[in-house]
């Protein structure tokens, strides 16, 4: 047995070790050898080529505690450091969504507390930007950009291939590693380096359902949805105007879309492709009696709240942001929530695909305060903050003891996500930049809707073939 004398020993040597990383955490003279080249088309960013990026950089060591005194202390003195260049004003922009804003807001209370300091005064503002557009947001212009933000897994690449995105030091990415499953830690990394902060793992879309009006066997099938929905005088919500959602037809159908090498590929100018327009056009024959496709002006999560709160809704493909409100609506003991329905596919029922994601942390590449700003991006995606963003606003953790809490492992929206998880593809190897171009997939949508379902087939695969032209 290892004595109580050597125990400490080895404590006090792996404190050491963080310290000696983190005296080396500063910004660097030079670009990092692992950091991408900052030279990009225009169309990715705008970043200067005469200003180098403020890259955190450490030495490698093992996980160790960052809740400790001495290295809580000695992250305090790398802030110091930082401040002393602004005249010891610590002056950040956190980018969230609208909709986490007033937690993130209360996360980043929590991280000013903690690191709090007589050397230096916190100035960090939360502003609404949301996950989808953070990394278009950032390429445009880096230095103006947030020291951290939240953002979809989609965007990882190009934030790395433009330069704007800091590597993970080595002080935290070592934790994060061994705190978090494999897949969202691995979904962080490209060419071999860490290059984000884990934050949920539900960034996809399941069935949220009424269980006064639906049973368990109902909503395996969307025509039975259909039927039972509009025999309650509801409706089922399958958002068809937007191609992250009606892109799970064409999977289904067995279409190839794929984001690969910075290029968007989709070939849908098939029979496959007209197979999945045919079986969305079957679902849209019902538009205004037992099912909806649009949230016309409103907006997607707007259009499911009210439609829940108002009974004009029994069930919606959402993902988990929408699932405190629906509760909130028919009563929690009434929510269910299942894998996405089997769907009429060319005589068949077919298993409706759909994509899967994470949504991750970033540290912004020029940003004057590199160790602070890792150091807040750690504190958001801890397990701790990450169970606490469960509790207010549903969103799946990714950090393995956040999801041993009971309360998260029995959730049923985590339970659906793990039974759709067979029959999604990852957003990040599906999803480039033309994918969210207009006359896409999406605008489509609304042709069908409009139709309702009444369309040639012939036509159809005239119009998936100059809609495949474009990606």
């Amino acid at each position: 047995m290892v004595s109580r004398s050597k125990k400490v020993v080895a404590l006090l040597l792996t404190a050491m070790m963080a310290a000696g990383a983190l005296a080396g955490c500063g910004g660097s003279s030079t670009q990092p050898s692992t950091q991408p080249s900052t030279t990009t088309s225009t169309t990715e960013s705008t970043a200067s080529t005469t200003e180098e990026p403020s890259q955190a950089s450490a030495s490698d060591v093992s996980a160790v505690d960052l809740e400790s005194d001495a290295i809580i202390q000695r992250i305090k003195d790398k802030i110091a450091d930082e401040a002393a260049a602004t005249d010891g004003v610590v002056s950040m922009t956190l980018w969230c969504s609208s909709d986490d804003r007033g937690f993130e807001d209360g996360l980043k209370k929590q991280f000013e507390e903690k690191y709090a300091d007589s050397r230096y005064t916190f100035k960090i503002k939360v502003s609404p930007i949301g996950e989808d557009k953070a990394g278009s947001k950032i390429l445009e212009g880096p230095k103006d950009g947030a020291d951290v933000f939240s953002f979809a897994d989609d965007q990882l690449y190009k934030l790395v291939k433009a330069g704007a995105i800091a590597q993970v030091a080595d002080l935290f990415n070592n934790n994060v590693i061994k705190e978090n499953t494999a897949d969202a830690v691995a979904i962080c990394t490209v060419d071999g380096a860490s290059y984000a902060f884990p934050k949920t793992s539900d960034n996809g879309y399941f069935m949220y359902y009424d269980k006064t009006v639906f049973s368990e066997e109902d909503v395996q099938s969307m025509d039975t949805m259909i039927e039972k929905a509009k025999a309650a005088g509801k409706a089922v919500y399958f958002p068809m105007t937007n191609s992250w959602y009606s892109t799970g037809f064409f999977f289904a159908a067995g279409c190839e879309i794929k984001f690969e090498n910075d290029k968007q590929t989709a070939k849908i100018g098939t029979q496959e492709g007209v197979n999945a327009v045919k079986a969305m056009c079957h679902i849209a024959e019902n538009v205004g009696s037992g099912f909806e496709g649009t949230p016309g002006s409103v907006g997607d999560n707007p259009f499911i709240t009210n439609g829940f709160n108002g009974g004009t809704l029994a069930a919606a493909v959402t993902g988990t942001w929408n699932g405190p409100a629906i509760k909130e609506a028919i009563g929690a003991d009434n929510v269910g929530a299942a894998k996405l329905p089997t769907v009429l596919m060319n005589g068949e029922q077919v298993q409706l695909h759909s994509f899967s994601g994470y949504k991750l942390i970033g540290v912004n590449a020029y940003s004057k305060y590199p160790i602070t700003a890792q150091a807040l991006a750690y504190h958001l995606g801890k397990a701790d903050s990450q169970i606490q963003r469960y509790k207010v606003r549903g969103l799946i953790p990714t950090a393995n003891a956040a999801l041993e809490d009971e309360e998260i492992k029995n959730d049923p929206a985590r339970v659906a996500i793990a039974a759709q998880m067979p029959f999604s593809h990852g957003q990040s190897s599906s999803v480039g930049g033309t994918f969210w171009n207009s006359g896409t997939i999406a605008d489509y949508g609304g042709v069908i809707l409009n139709a309702k379902g009444k369309l040639d087939d012939a036509k159809i695969l005239e119009d998936l073939k100059t809609i495949e032209a474009k990606y």
